[in-house]
């Protein structure tokens, strides 16, 4: 009998594994290679923190397109190097990952928690199943990863970096 329990326990521990090794695989975000868009020395500086996935490439690409004439410098990151971030150096943050497991990234979370006093710089769009979720005491822009809305979360996403970086400071090169 205790042999049967070993392997029925091995089996279910197998199992978990690798149903674990194929929801990591299937489900996780592809790693962002940081680039930067225009001269770090521009007065206005905004930086992207995104994870990888065609969805969320696609965003930041419609941003960065619709500032392309602006006098604002661009930095894109990986969500998950944020902790090398020092926020007083950007005038505005946009943070673009998927809930994990029911939340955000850990790092997300621990970055707004160091922060508090800075929330009004970030904008932070969430991939998630619902719109519905929502962080606490903190404006998100959620919902699904669909290719089709790309342009509709773009629009959100550039109206809320225009208040935040203020109309007046877009120069025009």
């Amino acid at each position: 009998m205790n042999r049967i329990l070993k392997i029925i326990v091995f089996s279910v521990l197998i199992l978990f594994s690798g149903f674990w090794v194929w929801y990591e695989y299937t489900y996780s975000m592809d790693t962002v290679i940081p680039f930067e868009v225009n001269d770090s020395n521009l007065e206005t500086k905004v930086l992207i923190a995104s994870q990888g996935s065609r969805f969320k490439d696609s965003l930041v690409q419609n941003i960065l397109k619709h500032y392309q004439n602006d006098s604002v410098y661009f930095k894109v990151i990986d969500v998950y190097t944020m902790f090398t971030v020092n926020i007083d150096k950007w005038d505005a943050l946009v943070i673009i990952n998927s809930w994990e497991y029911g939340s955000p990234p850990r790092n997300v979370k621990k970055f707004i928690k160091n922060h508090p006093d800075q929330l009004d710089k970030l904008i932070i769009l969430s991939t998630v199943g619902s719109s519905n979720i929502a962080l606490e005491d903190i404006d998100v822009i959620s919902g699904e990863s669909v290719i089709e809305k790309t342009s509709e979360y773009t629009n959100i996403v550039v109206e809320r970096l225009d208040k935040i970086i203020k109309p007046q400071t877009l120069n025009k090169f």
